[in-house]
């Protein structure tokens, strides 16, 4: 029997059921991932606010970028603070026809789903610009085909709820802003900075070319390391844009022949300006991040929602009170004294039985130093099963589990289980005195070496350290701070974090106390020896100060004793007195260290830090009102809203009169003040005002200054606090152990280790007239000072005294 063929109808009936079922199974199956079947979507809430890890931001007071805290380094930007090349480069080459769709390329959609369906994104691309975001946003990376072809419908959906809820500019900044250009550049922004060192709003067209061109992939692409590949995508890109006539065919020629240019800037929570202080401000915000309120528990800088804020994602900008200007003068500073103080410093060491220590520290002591050093380290740590070798965390090993007749740290970290195999306890130091490949600081640049990690501390210790800070006096306003010479070697702080014996710079505080009390700067005393005896404040023994000069026998006023640094002068004053007041003359000026109720402490035994020094005497030049030194000036969050706006604390110290008779004293420090033997005008300031030379090319200072030199026990530490009407500024210098120190008084005085950087820093700030410093005198008190300042008509001497006259 003869086969009937099909009739036409049917022939078109299958024709259509062939062509229509693709268009309806992914209608249905587009139908089925919308309405959650395979899972739920994100939400219009999500979608109007997608969750995402903004790097908070930290600038200075004139508006310039100190740094960052982040996971990501990211940081948003609108669309109209975009070089408009940037998206006329992205459009062109990742989605020609982005502005006629809804979210989906339908000419590209047979391509699109044959590489879906095929699993090979060479014949899977054609994604519009808008499902890339979509991507970005909401998945993580699909597991198997199924996963692949659900991930692409589920992109899909969210494109077009993404297209209905947003403009075309605002899905372009949304994917720009969620970018990650690798090497820490999360963002247009980022990028720009990093690879440009310029702004998203002036990228060129061969800069936003070379960004774009990474979009594709920025590993392969990436134009620090594989500059090659990344040449030839941007040439793709400049193409693309000539293809959609955004350029002419003699501008793309001529691009095309130039190379890239880039000016790629490394950024890391250990680079750029204030490191240290930057590290101090993070745990600072921690602190308020997390400070609850006792009745109700709940955090006293919260959120709407109530939540707390988080500085690594909540896109803050913090507002400090540090001047941009100022810091980089300050390090410069810091950089340009220390480096020529180091040789000194090494050619003064080497003559050490065991350098770098002092040839008053017993063997014993040098060993127990090195031993403590030893065992702050991470590789004792890892080698005693105190920390993992593998994800770094401490107290997650547990030992003495035996498996192979062998002993085993193992990590309980639910997503490490690291094993380290347990050394014999007689191996473990042995280790640290064997050579090994390490890199160290040199002023110079790291030096990469051999050395054993013993002689790595020592090296370590014979590298001079400082802190310096600089404040505004009537403001609290922190303008500058260096709280080390390199925080990569050496991230310790020694601003706030670092206290050092003070020395001398504690004088004043003594001083201040006698003037309150009614002594007049031009009281003349014999400058003899004075002895605290024992049994007086705890004493064991009788104790008698003495001058670093080891002279005595003539008469001085108290002006030229404080100017001069005499150990006598403030013994004797500190006599007349009980330790107590002493110490509550200086609480009151802000300094809240601890401080004992002993003779020796007016030589300055005390551990201070420099920001409570500077801050005290910042005192002094505000007319007796301490004010709390800041850092944080305000907060935002990433809207702009104002959530902290910081006013330091004040109180009146002491009365303007007191405040001006200080400042005049320590005038004297470096004006010179004439007295002594012989009637010579000295300061242990002075040199200041020497003429400049090449030797010292930090003298020649004639501006008002009053200030403070200080030296403590065996020129461990040295110390400069400078004072201006306008700019407060403290600097310490010394090793990190204080058996570490020059040999002399010569070079360990506080004039030459501190004094220098002081002066460095301020022939920039005076140069700068953008910064508007005054150098104009300080504003005496007005009506009567009820005080006689000027001591010059004092000459005559005291004849015929007894030491044991002024014993007493």
């Amino acid at each position: 029997m003869e086969k009937k063929e099909p009739s036409l109808f049917k022939r078109l009936l299958w024709l259509w059921v062939f062509l229509l079922s693709p268009i309806v199974g992914i209608t249905g199956l587009f139908l089925l991932v919308s309405s959650d079947v395979f899972g739920p979507l994100p939400t219009f809430e999500e979608l109007a606010s997608p969750v995402s890890n903004l790097a908070s931001e930290v600038y200075t007071a004139d508006q310039q970028l100190l740094g960052k805290y982040y996971r990501e380094n990211r940081s948003s930007i609108n669309y109209e603070d975009i070089s408009p090349w940037v998206s006329i480069a992205l459009v062109s080459t990742e989605d020609e026809r982005y502005y006629g769709h809804t979210g989906i390329d339908f000419w590209a959609l047979p391509r699109v789903i044959a590489g879906v369906l095929m699993g090979t994104t060479s014949k899977g691309g054609g994604s519009t610009i808008t499902q890339q975001l979509a991507k970005m946003l909401f998945h993580d990376r699909p597991q198997g085909k199924l996963q692949r072809v659900l991930q692409k419908f589920k992109e899909w959906v969210i494109a077009v709820r993404l297209e209905r809820h947003y403009t075309k500019q605002e899905i372009i900044a949304m994917y720009l802003n969620r970018f990650d250009f690798i090497h820490t550049a999360v963002g247009i922004k980022s990028a720009s900075q990093i690879y440009f060192n310029t702004t998203a709003d002036s990228l060129s067209i061969l800069e936003s070319a070379t960004l774009v061109g990474m979009a594709k992939n920025p590993v392969l692409y990436d134009p620090l390391r594989k500059p090659e590949n990344a040449l030839m995508r941007r040439n793709v890109v400049l193409g693309q844009m000539l293809r959609n006539e955004q350029i002419s065919e003699e501008v793309c020629d001529s691009l095309r022949a130039q190379p890239i240019d880039l000016k790629f800037q490394s950024v890391g929570h250990a680079e750029g300006m204030a490191p240290h202080f930057r590290e101090i401000m993070r745990r600072q915000l921690g602190k308020m991040f997390n400070e609850k309120d006792p009745n109700t528990d709940q955090y006293i800088l919260r959120k709407p929602d109530g939540s707390g804020y988080d500085i690594y994602r909540d896109g803050l900008k913090v507002y400090t009170t540090i001047d941009s200007r100022l810091q980089r003068y300050a390090e410069k500073a810091v950089s340009t004294h220390l480096k020529n103080l180091q040789k000194d410093f090494w050619r003064d060491i080497k003559r050490n039985k065991n350098p770098p220590f002092h040839n008053t520290m017993r063997d014993h002591e040098v060993e127990s130093i090195i031993q403590s050093a030893i065992r702050r380290t991470s590789k004792y740590a890892v080698l005693t099963g105190k920390e993992c070798a593998n994800c770094g965390r401490r107290g997650d090993f547990v030992s003495q589990i035996e498996r192979n007749d062998s002993s085993l740290f193992v990590c309980r970290a639910s997503d490490c289980h690291h094993e380290e195999l347990v050394p014999e306890p007689d191996s473990i130091l042995p280790q640290f005195y064997k050579p090994e490949k390490m890199t160290v600081f040199s002023w110079a640049g790291d030096i990469d070496t051999v050395l054993s990690f013993v002689d790595f501390i020592k090296y370590q210790k014979s590298i001079l350290q400082t802190g310096m800070m600089s404040m505004d006096p009537h403001t609290g306003f922190i303008k500058a701070w260096v709280g080390g010479i390199d925080y990569k070697h050496f991230a310790y702080d020694h601003v706030q974090q670092g206290k050092r014996q003070v020395g001398s710079t504690f004088k004043p505080f003594v001083y201040g106390l006698a003037m309150q009390e009614g002594m007049s700067p031009c009281k003349k005393v014999p400058n003899i020896k004075y002895t605290f005896y024992k049994g007086e404040y705890g004493l064991l023994k009788d104790w008698t100060p003495q001058n670093s000069d080891g002279e005595y026998g003539y008469d001085v006023t108290l002006k030229y004793g404080l100017a001069n640094s005499m150990n006598t002068i403030t013994a004797w004053l500190f006599k007349q007195f009980s330790p107590q007041a002493v110490i509550n003359f200086a609480k009151r000026l802000g300094i809240e260290s601890k401080i004992a109720p002993v003779p020796a402490l007016c030589l300055g035994i005390a551990d201070v830090s420099v920001y409570e020094m500077v801050g005290a005497y910042s005192t002094f030049a505000n007319k007796g009102v301490w004010t709390e030194p800041i850092f944080i000036s305000r907060i935002e969050d990433k809207d702009g809203n104002v959530i902290l706006e910081i006013v330091p604390e004040t109180r009146e110290a002491m009365s303007e009169q007191l405040a001006y008779t200080m400042i005049d004293m320590l005038k004297g420090v470096v004006d010179a003040v004439r007295g002594g033997p012989e009637g010579k005008k000295t300061g242990s300031g002075m040199r200041l005002r020497s003429q400049m030379s090449d030797e010292r090319p930090y003298q020649g200072i004639y501006t008002p200054v009053a200030g403070k030199t200080g030296t403590t026990q065996n020129n461990s530490d040295g110390w400069f606090i400078g004072i201006t009407p306008d700019l407060v500024t403290g600097v310490w210098v010394g090793a990190e152990d204080r058996g570490v120190h020059f040999r002399t008084t010569y070079y360990g005085q506080g004039a030459n280790m501190a004094l220098p950087v002081w002066a460095y820093y301020m022939k920039d700030v005076y140069k700068d007239e953008s910064l508007k410093i005054s150098k104009e005198d300080f504003e005496a008190p007005e009506g009567q000072l009820g005080v006689e300042l000027d001591c010059s008509k004092y000459t005559e001497t005291i004849s015929n005294f007894r030491d044991d006259e002024f014993n007493q």
